[in-house]
């Protein structure tokens, strides 16, 4: 191996290598923040909701429940026993709707703990009072089970507005 010279100081050629890739470590791009498992989340959210999983605000839990609060409720809590008075319109991906009390221009009344999964647990972290859009993963929903309009393995987005607590 020959040495290299500079005034003063004996470089080999083996330190020389050694400091240019050491140098050149740093130089890799990388993304802040760029959690592999939050990439993939998106992605999938993105799937199954469409551009209106990006939107900000929206509170995402493990469990693929997303919760988006419009308006906070001032009124009772609600628990899986009680029955809710609402107005819903529920959405597919791109937006059709399969479902809403707002057509009838009556609102809905459902005990709920005999809706679907997702839609009860986003309905006991609200109030009454409260206006929120939620976002369903197709196993909080109907799963591989196709509900009339709605396709198997459907993402579903509700808007609700809580109207009441056992009415």
């Amino acid at each position: 191996m020959e040495a290299v010279s500079l005034p003063g100081v004996k470089y080999g050629l083996g330190h020389i290598l050694l400091l240019v890739v050491l140098g050149l470590g740093g130089c890799a791009r990388k993304d802040a923040g760029a959690d592999p498992q939050a990439v993939e989340d998106a992605a999938e959210r993105q799937e199954l909701f469409g551009d209106r999983a990006a939107v900000p605000g929206i509170t995402w839990r493990s469990s693929g429940l997303g919760i988006r609060v419009l308006q906070p409720g001032a009124g009772a809590a609600i628990t899986l026993h009680d029955r809710v008075r609402l107005h819903y319109t529920g959405r597919l991906k791109d937006g059709a709707v399969f479902d809403s009390s707002r057509t009838t221009g009556k609102p809905a009344d459902f005990v709920v703990q005999y809706l679907v999964p997702g839609m009860a647990a986003a309905l006991v972290s609200l109030r009454s009072g409260a206006q929120a859009e939620l976002f369903i993963p197709p196993e909080l929903g109907y799963g591989n089970i196709r509900r009339g309009n709605i396709p198997a393995n459907a993402g579903l987005v509700f808007e609700v507005e809580i109207l009441a607590v056992n009415p």
